[in-house]
């Protein structure tokens, strides 16, 4: 026959245990409903990114993509390239991701989040701020440099053929022919760029099981 006692404990222990996780030395520690963190349980919570900063992010990808979509479908820009439709997309997205990239680089300034995991080392700390920091500069530069090859080329700058931009530069002027070539090279680096950052994402969500590539997903309902 049970002790009268064990029928108080017994229940007590249950629901105890049911409402304690234990850390990785053994020491309990009180669950909380309320919190909600990313990554492992038993790893270091990481903060996510609001809305805003998941929408620009993203709206961003999506005007990349389309833009080396179009580059690949236009004609070459040299001394007889004719403008066209294909051209016009080109000039019209790259001022327009210059100008999101802006918004979003006062808007992260203003909003920081950290890049990293707190656990990462610091070599990976190093890479993933460096990768950031070359996304912001070939997007906020890149086309400039686009812009004024288009000008010592004689192509007008239309934005999506309705407003005219003014040429940033004197026909043929040799700085801008050269800045024409430094905008393809950048633009192949940004594509290396965005591989090498994609595949980083994913291996954390794979194989580190981590909420780095969570925390920039839409958020999921509980």
């Amino acid at each position: 026959m049970m002790r009268a006692g064990e029928r108080i404990v017994g229940p007590l222990r249950r629901h105890y245990n049911r409402r304690t996780r234990f850390n990785h030395r053994g020491i309990s520690m009180p669950h909380n409903q309320g919190s909600r963190s990313i990554g492992r349980t038993s790893g270091p919570s990481v903060q996510a990114y609001n809305a805003t900063a998941k929408w620009l992010h993203w709206l961003i990808v999506l005007m990349v993509l389309a833009q080396f979509t179009i580059a690949i479908l236009m004609p070459d820009v040299g001394p007889n390239t004719v403008p066209g439709v294909l051209l016009d997309r080109h000039f019209s997205l790259g001022i327009v991701i210059l100008v999101v990239m802006a918004v979003r680089l006062v808007y992260r300034w203003r909003h920081p989040v950290p890049l990293d995991m707190a656990d990462s080392p610091a070599w990976e700390r190093w890479t993933a701020r460096a990768v950031h920091l070359a996304f912001y500069f070939i997007l906020l530069v890149g086309p400039f440099l686009g812009w004024a090859s288009a000008s010592a080329h004689k192509l007008p700058v239309k934005l999506f053929g309705v407003i005219a931009l003014p040429d940033i530069a004197a026909p043929r002027a040799r700085w801008a022919l050269t800045a024409g070539d430094i905008h393809t090279l950048m633009m192949w680096l940004l594509l290396a760029l965005i591989v090498l950052h994609a595949a980083a994402a994913l291996y954390h969500h794979f194989s580190r099981h981590d909420g780095v590539l969570r925390r920039m997903l839409p958020a999921r309902s509980e």
